[in-house]
This record gives structure tokens, C-alpha cells and sequence, in this order.
């Protein structure tokens, strides 16, 4: 199901023609992208008589907190990270836009292709090498950007609800390790730590891969903060489906969670298996209902991963 988002004509005409002036031509096409959530405009523009192409999103203003963080951010990049670089942002009219040069690639196949996951985790390497410590200081810690979000295990715990989650109607495995999950998750945050500036969305649909399937990039960095570069691989791993890859092997298959603390792993697995446990008994948004069934997903998947981890088998 894809995500309904607005048309390039609905942006107001003083917005667009400020884009226009800008690139130094007016838009003369513009095309859809797949993936993601937003509800307002994305997609690859045409411009000017010399077939000019960028890369535009556009959000309403009073939504558009991760689209300025991403200015921030990519404004910061290294040339050395692969991702696109950033042309100009602008706000104006009720509306924020950011206009970025057309990444190179294309989306890699969901599930996961296992050449196209090994060139997103060969980016993920590379990602970490150059963003530590963090180019970036206005951005938050991981626990900073969960924060609020990683209550429900001790929430349930304590009341026997997180709305609409209850303790009764968690499945057999979770309500046995209640405690020890309610326990990890209230010391999370000081477990997860570092100082790479981390992507923190990483996706299949947040990756690019280049025509040969052996290199990636990556786009999107409006959820970007500082952590450890280990976690940029537990997200990449779980945000997507990886249909018979062996997450834990995987993993530890990796420079980055070779040197991983088992029990910091641990300790953000729990906290994302809450999060997910709670957001995905959600109904998703109006603009992007199957949010919900990714959600599910990717909680099925950690909670999998951490069946594993623990000793037992996942099912």
C-alpha cells in the first residue's frame, strides 16, 4: 500500500515559484517517489530547458520538525558519507521544502536481497567511520530521541496497561519476562551510548543501492542523533523485512557488533520491543494506514531477536 501524499500543485504558487527561482528554472515535471510515511510532497523534480533533476520534500510547517533537523544535519555531512548532498532549504508560505541533488540508485527489494543488504551494511560501516564523534552538535542522544516512547513495559508491569496494550493480552513469553524487561528497559538509556552521529531510520526504503548492487547510500537523515554506531545496524536490521536472515548471526557477523556490549544490545532491543509492542496495537495514520503492519513487524522481529539472545527459541 503506498503512503497518499500532496501533488507539486498544491504547494502555494510564491513557495514554488521561489524554487523555481532558485534552481534557475521553472519546474516543468514531477514524479512520485515510493517509500516512506510523510503525507506531503516527495518526489524527483524536472526543471529548466537542460533537463535539470533534483530531489524535493515538502512538509506544512507545524509538521516539519524533522525536515528542519535534516537540514541541520545534512548541511553538516561529510563528502566522504554517502548521501545525497543538500541544494538549498527554504520556508515559506506555511510550508518548509528541501531540495536536494537526485541520489544515485535505486531502492533495494523488500525482503531484503542479500547483495543489497550486504552493500546497506558495507554503507552502515562506512556511515560510522566518518560520523565519530558526530559532525553535528544541536542533535539529540538516542535516549533523547525515544524519549516518552519507551515506557510499556514498566507501564504494564506497574498498572497492567499501556492503552490499548494490557498485560492480559501479551503473548505467553512476554508476560513470563515482564519483570526482566520492565527491569532493563528503566536503565536503557544509560546503556546505549556514544558519540556517532547515527542515521536512526535506516530502512530499505531509506537506502539506495547503485545499479551493480555492491555499493549504497543513504537518505533521510531528519531522525539523526548520537549513539553508539552499533545501533545504525540493529535499525537497519529490524526497520525492514530480512525473510530467512539470521538477524543474530548477522549482526555479529559485523565489525560494529563484533565490539558491541551484549548487554547494551540487549538493553535497546527491550526498549525497541516496547516501543513497537505499544505503537503497532495503534492504528496507523490516515495518510499511511499500513505504518501499523511494519510496526508489527519489526516488533515481532525484535522480540525474536531477543528470544534469541535469552535462550530460547523465537515463534
Amino acid at each position: 500500500m503506498a503512503t497518499l501524499r500532496r501533488a507539486w500543485e498544491e504547494l502555494p504558487a510564491g513557495l514554488r515559484c521561489e524554487v523555481a527561482r532558485r534552481l534557475g528554472g521553472e519546474v516543468r515535471a514531477f514524479g512520485d517517489r515510493p517509500g516512506g510515511f510523510s503525507y506531503g510532497v516527495l518526489g524527483v523534480a524536472e526543471f529548466g530547458a537542460g533537463g535539470g533533476r533534483v530531489f524535493v520534500k515538502a512538509v506544512p510547517a507545524e509538521d516539519a520538525a524533522g525536515y528542519r533537523a535534516e537540514a541541520a544535519v545534512a548541511r553538516a555531512l561529510p563528502v566522504t558519507v554517502p548521501s545525497p548532498r543538500l541544494r538549498f532549504a527554504l520556508e515559506r508560505d506555511g510550508w518548509v521544502l528541501l531540495c536536494f541533488d537526485v541520489a544515485p540508485g535505486r531502492l533495494p527489494h523488500e525482503p531484503w536481497l542479500r547483495h543489497e543488504l550486504d552493500a546497506a551494511l558495507d554503507a552502515v560501516t562506512r556511515c560510522v567511520r566518518e560520523l565519530t564523534p558526530s559532525p553535528v552538535a544541536e542533535v539529540p542522544t538516542v535516549a533523547g530521541r525515544m524519549a516518552g516512547r519507551c515506557g510499556t513495559w514498566r507501564s504494564l508491569a506497574e498498572a497492567g496497561a499501556r492503552e490499548p496494550v494490557t498485560t492480559g493480552g501479551l503473548p505467553a513469553w512476554q508476560r513470563e519476562h515482564l519483570d526482566r524487561l520492565a527491569e532493563i528497559e528503566g536503565r536503557w538509556a544509560g546503556l546505549v551510548t556514544g558519540d556517532t552521529l547515527l542515521h536512526f531510520d535506516l530502512r530499505h526504503d531509506n537506502v539506495l543501492v547503485a545499479p551493480d548492487g555492491r555499493t549504497a547510500g543513504v537518505v533521510d537523515w531528519g531522525r539523526a542523533c548520537v549513539g553508539p554506531g552499533w545501533v545504525d545496524l540493529v535499525c537497519l536490521l529490524l526497520l525492514s523485512r530480512a525473510d530467512g536472515v539470521d538477524l543474530e548471526e548477522t549482526f555479529l557477523a559485523h565489525p560494529l557488533g563484533q565490539s558491541a556490549p551484549p548487554d547494551a544490545v540487549e538493553a535497546f532491543l527491550v526498549a525497541l520491543a516496547g516501543y513497537w509492542t505499544h505503537t503497532a496495537a495503534l492504528p496507523g495514520p490516515a495518510h499511511a494506514p499500513h505504518l501499523q503492519d511494519r510496526r508489527e513487524r519489526s516488533r515481532a522481529a525484535a522480540i525474536g531477536w531477543l528470544r534469541r539472545r535469552w535462550g530460547r527459541p523465537s515463534s
